[in-house]
C-alpha cells in the first residue's frame, strides 16, 4: 500500500497523519504539544530544538500508529502556521529562538507605520494587512531592536520551511508563505519596493528561493532519517503555508469555493481568479496553485482559542470533574438546550495581540462580552463565545468582493456539532462537512501525491482523497434568531472602536511610567 505523510506544524500543536494514496483514509496519526515562550508580555517564541523534536517524534508515532513499515510512505509534504520569523546565520544554523506569529513586540513599530502611510503603501502592493507577526515588520523590528542578532541573518523563512530543512537540508519557502511575508501578490514575487518602504533596502536577499506550491524540495537526509524514523531519500515537498493547505486539503480550489476554518485562528477564505483587494487595508491576499489566489478574512484571535479561554476561566471546576472528556459531550447538550443568544448575550472575538485583522482592520480591539447578569452561567458563555464567533463569519463573508458559491468547514471547532449548527444558522446557507479534520495535513498530503506522480492534476486528486460526509442545513428558528442580532454585533463591534484606541493609549502610557 502507497501511503503520504501530512505534517502540520501548529501554533500550539503539531500534527503527523499518514493517509492512504488511493482513498485519503488516515492511517495514522499522532498530535505532540508546540512548546513556546513567552519571555515579555505579548511576545512568543519558539525554542527550534525542541519544535524539531517535536516534529520527529510526532512523525515516528504516526507511523507506529499507521503500523506500516516507512518505505510505504511515497512523499511528505509540511504545513505550517504561516508568518513569525524563523532565521539561519550565514553559516546555515538556526536560530536558538524563532518567533511566531502571535508575538506582538513590533505593534509600536507598526503604528508608526501606519501613522507615515507604510501600512497602506505595503497593502496596495500584497493586498496584506500588516500584523505585528508578519516576518517584513519582525525583521524591520530586529533591525532596530536587536541590530547584534539582525547582523548574524543569512536566511529567513517560515516555520513549515524550517520543519523542510530538518529533513532535507535545503533552504527554500514557496509561494504561499512569500504572501505572508508579504509580497507583490499581482506578479507573485518578491517585492523590492515593500524592503524598501520597511525601511529594509537591499536585504531581499535573506529570502531563500521560493519554489511553487507544492514542488519538490529535497529528500530525507540521513539524519532525518535516524531521527524520524522515515527512510533516507523520501521525496518532500515545499508544502503549504497553513491557511492554503487548509483551503486545499478542504478541496476548496476552484474560484467561488470557500473554506472556514475553526482552528486557534478563525479563518474565512475564499477561492479566486484574481487579486481580490476590497476591502481595502483588511484581510490577507495569499498566493494559491494554479494561478490562483486566496481571499483570506481572518480573527487570529477568534476562532477555538475563544473555547479555550472561557473553558479554562470560568469552566475549570466542570472541566476537572469531567477528565474522561465527557465536557464537550455536555457542552453539546446543555449549551443546545440553552435558546439562542441565552440572555442577550453578545460575544465580539478579538482576543489575540493583533486585535481585529477582519472585516475591519483594528489593532487595538480586544474581545468583549456584552450581557453580563447575575443569571449567566458558565454554558450560556460557552454557547455565546461559539455564536460571537459565527457572527463574525457573517461579517467576514459579507464583506468580501467576490461570489460564494460554496462553502465548506473544518479545523477542530468545526467537531462540534452544536458550533456547526450555530454557524450555518449564522450564514442562513448550507454548510459542507468534510470527512479529514486534519484538512491542513491532508492539504499538503494531496500536494505531495501530485508531485510524486500519484495523480494528474490536484482537482483529480482531491476528488479522490477529500470526501464530504455532512452537508449542514440552518435551522429556520435560529436563523431568525441570528438574522435580528447581527446588526446589532455589528453596530456594538464599531461604536468600540474609539473605546479600543483609548484602552490602547490607557495601556502605553501606564507602561512608560512603570518601565520594566
Amino acid at each position: 500500500m502507497k501511503a503520504l505523510l501530512g505534517i502540520d506544524k501548529g501554533t500550539t500543536t503539531t500534527k503527523a497523519v499518514v493517509f492512504a494514496a488511493d482513498t485519503g483514509r488516515v492511517l495514522g496519526l499522532a498530535r505532540r504539544a508546540t512548546p513556546s515562550f513567552r519571555p515579555q508580555p505579548d511576545w512568543h517564541e519558539e525554542d527550534t530544538e525542541l519544535t524539531w523534536a517535536g516534529v520527529a517524534i510526532a512523525i515516528r508515532a504516526a507511523l507506529a500508529d499507521a503500523g506500516l513499515p516507512a518505505s510505504a510512505i511515497a512523499a511528505v509534504g509540511v504545513s505550517g502556521h504561516m508568518g513569525g520569523l524563523w532565521a539561519l546565520d550565514r553559516e546555515g544554523v538556526p536560530f536558538e529562538r524563532a518567533i511566531a506569529w502571535p508575538d506582538g513586540r513590533a505593534s509600536e513599530l507598526l503604528q508608526r507605520w501606519r501613522t507615515s502611510g507604510v501600512v497602506e503603501k505595503v497593502y496596495d502592493i500584497s493586498g496584506n494587512a500588516l500584523i505585528p507577526g508578519m516576518p517584513i515588520v519582525l525583521l524591520a523590528w530586529m533591525q532596530l531592536n536587536r541590530p547584534d542578532l539582525f547582523r548574524r541573518i543569512g536566511r529567513i523563512f517560515c516555520a513549515k520551511d524550517y520543519v523542510n530543512y530538518r529533513l532535507t537540508g535545503e533552504v527554500a519557502t514557496d509561494e504561499s508563505d512569500l504572501s505572508f511575508f508579504p509580497c507583490d501578490i499581482r506578479n507573485r514575487s518578491v517585492s523590492e519596493a515593500i524592503f524598501d518602504l520597511c525601511g529594509l533596502a537591499g536585504k531581499s536577499h535573506l529570502i531563500p528561493t521560493v519554489l511553487p506550491i507544492g514542488a519538490p524540495v529535497g529528500r530525507v537526509t540521513a539524519k532525518a532519517a535516524e531521527e524520524t524514523g522515515l527512510v533516507e531519500g523520501t521525496p518532500v515537498t515545499s508544502g503549504a503555508g497553513d491557511a492554503v493547505a487548509a483551503a486545499i486539503g478542504a478541496g476548496a480550489l476552484l474560484p467561488g469555493q470557500a473554506v472556514t476554518v475553526i482552528g486557534t485562528s478563525f479563518m474565512n477564505n475564499l477561492t479566486v481568479d484574481r487579486p481580490v483587494m476590497e476591502p481595502a487595508g483588511v484581510g490577507f491576499l495569499f498566493l494559491m496553485p494554479n494561478g490562483r489566489w486566496q481571499r483570506l478574512m481572518s480573527n487570529t484571535g477568534g476562532g477555538s482559542i475563544c473555547l479555550d479561554w472561557v473553558i479554562d476561566a470560568f469552566g475549570r471546576k466542570e472541566s476537572a470533574l469531567c477528565e474522561d472528556g465527557s465536557l464537550f459531550a455536555r457542552i453539546e447538550s446543555e449549551a443546545r438546550a440553552l435558546p439562542p443568544l441565552p440572555g442577550g448575550l453578545l460575544f465580539h472575538p478579538y482576543l489575540n495581540t493583533s486585535g481585529m485583522t477582519a472585516p475591519c482592520h483594528e489593532p487595538s480591539a480586544r474581545g468583549s462580552i456584552m450581557g453580563l447578569g447575575i443569571d449567566t452561567t458558565p454554558m450560556a458563555l460557552l454557547r455565546g463565545i461559539m455564536e460571537g464567533v459565527a457572527l463574525s463569519m457573517v461579517d467576514c463573508y459579507a464583506a468580501i468582493d467576490a461570489p460564494v458559491n460554496e462553502i465548506r468547514i473544518t479545523g477542530g471547532g468545526a467537531r462540534s456539532r452544536l458550533w456547526r449548527d450555530i454557524c450555518a444558522a449564522a450564514m442562513n446557507r448550507e454548510l459542507a462537512v468534510t470527512e479529514a479534520e486534519e484538512t491542513g495535513a491532508l492539504g499538503v498530503a494531496l500536494l505531495a501525491g501530485q508531485a510524486a506522480g500519484l495523480y494528474p492534476t490536484l482537482e483529480v486528486g482531491a476528488a479522490q482523497l477529500v470526501r464530504v460526509i455532512e452537508k449542514v442545513q440552518p435551522n429556520p428558528a435560529m436563523v431568525a434568531r441570528y438574522g435580528a442580532a447581527f446588526p446589532l454585533f455589528r453596530d456594538i463591534r464599531e461604536a468600540l472602536v474609539p473605546a479600543w484606541a483609548a484602552r490602547s493609549a490607557c495601556l502605553e502610557l501606564s507602561a512608560r511610567r512603570n518601565p520594566s
